[in-house]
């Protein structure tokens, strides 16, 4: 007989993820209300006074229930939005006997908030209320508000610890885990940032429940993208139940996302600064990101990448390296990509001088030769980035824009619940 498939509502085991030193990745349902009492100094976090920083779109769907819990352990709590800006710094605080104090920030949602702004503004906040090293911030967001407070943590007082709770499908997945930290500037996107390892990650699967079907693939292809390079169990599982995926049946999601996790944090373990291996986690980032510079907001991280992903195969099939990525595993990459509504190609109508201009900004470049994550099979990369002779790219992007236009329609997502802003930095034409 099969075995028996768990019941929506019921608890699935939380499983533990180590990445790097004590960081850890707790994958799991029913986790955010369990938040607070685990950040005890038997868990590595010594701390009185918690800042919990979250935005205007996610605030109020789990903002509450997360500070309910902080306060049945007896915190008292200051709350400020981000356009708040009364000084009221000689004004006493009203701290619990006990010493307990939570503070709780939102900033604006979107790229827009991965600013210097914010960021100064958000210390302000802190100093104002007399945060100092026995301070631990947490992120209660997506990747703007985890790689924003990740940045503000390991700067504050010289670094202070970070709890992440991230609340869409590619924060779980991606962004969330690792330690990269960063916000945008004029000249570009994630410039300014720090390596600075969360001491813990929750990944609670039941956040996952409140994302439109647009948000929740936008991670899966980071997903796709993990089980390509280094995980073909992983790619085979999404390649097979597309529907089961994206209806978030509990035990199949919550593998999915284990396994892409798990996948990351054995990279970051090896190779924590991206020194090498860790730049196979940026497969399909190269013309990824340049796509999303001129697209956004239109086109979302994620599906940038998945378009990025195919046509980087496709360079891989041209570069003349061994590999045995053939036209068949090619194939079947682009159709589970588009299994979850995710483009297959660059988008047509782009500028090839644009494209090359953004992807010139790439941080895997070393000088002015652009370099690029190669694939070599299914589950299979190089560590090592390697060059890509700027007249290929070319043109396995102008070919890639001529085969969408020869499929007929325009790409369209999924329908999302969340309006879409233009990132900032680099993404800005």
């Amino acid at each position: 007989m099969p075995a028996k498939r768990p019941r929506e509502d019921e608890a699935l085991p939380r499983r533990i993820i180590p990445v790097i030193g004590n960081s850890k990745v707790i994958v799991g349902r029913g986790l955010l209300k369990e938040i607070p009492a685990e950040l005890t100094p038997a868990n590595g976090i010594k701390a009185s006074k918690f800042v919990i920083v979250s935005d205007t779109n996610v605030w109020p769907l789990y903002g509450r229930q997360l500070v309910d819990a902080f306060r049945a352990l007896g915190f008292s709590t200051v709350h400020a939005a981000a356009s708040d800006t009364r000084a009221d710094g000689e004004k006493p605080l009203e701290v619990a006997a006990n010493g307990k104090l939570l503070l709780t920030y939102q900033v604006a949602a979107g790229e827009g908030s991965k600013s210097r702004g914010t960021k100064d503004a958000m210390e302000d906040f802190m100093l104002l209320h007399k945060c100092n090293r026995d301070t631990c911030m947490v992120a209660l967001g997506g990747g703007v508000v985890g790689d924003l407070v990740g940045y503000v943590a390991a700067t504050f007082m010289r670094g202070v610890p970070v709890v992440q709770v991230p609340t869409s499908s590619t924060a779980m997945i991606d962004s969330s885990v690792g330690g990269k930290t960063a916000i945008n500037v004029p000249a570009g996107k994630n410039l300014i940032g720090a390596f600075h390892q969360p001491i813990v990650v929750y990944a609670d699967m039941d956040l996952l429940q409140t994302l439109g079907r647009r948000e929740l693939v936008e991670g899966i292809a980071e997903a796709i993208k993990m089980g390509v390079i280094r995980m073909p169990s992983l790619f085979e599982l999404l390649e097979a139940h597309p529907e089961r995926v994206m209806g978030l049946e509990a035990e199949l999601i919550q593998q999915v996302m284990y396994d892409s996790i798990r996948g990351k944090a054995e990279v970051v373990a090896q190779d924590e600064r991206e020194a090498g291996l860790r730049s196979t986690l940026n497969w399909g980032h190269t013309i990824g990101h340049a796509i999303e510079a001129l697209k956004s907001p239109a086109y979302m991280h994620g599906e940038c990448v998945a378009a990025g992903c195919v046509a980087e195969a496709e360079v891989t099939w041209r570069l003349g390296i061994d590999h045995q990525l053939d036209r068949e595993k090619i194939d079947r990459i682009a159709a589970c990509f588009a299994s979850y509504g995710l483009p297959v190609h660059v988008p047509r109508g782009l500028e090839l001088d644009m494209l090359m201009r953004k992807m010139a900004l790439d941080k895997k470049n070393r000088g002015d030769t652009i370099k690029c994550t190669i694939v070599t099979d299914i589950g299979v990369s190089l560590a090592q980035p390697q060059p890509v002779p700027s007249e290929l790219m070319q043109e396995v992007m102008r070919d890639s824009m001529e085969a969408g236009v020869a499929a007929g329609a325009e790409w369209t997502p999924h329908d999302g619940k969340v309006a879409q802003q233009a990132a900032g930095g680099q993404m800005a034409t």
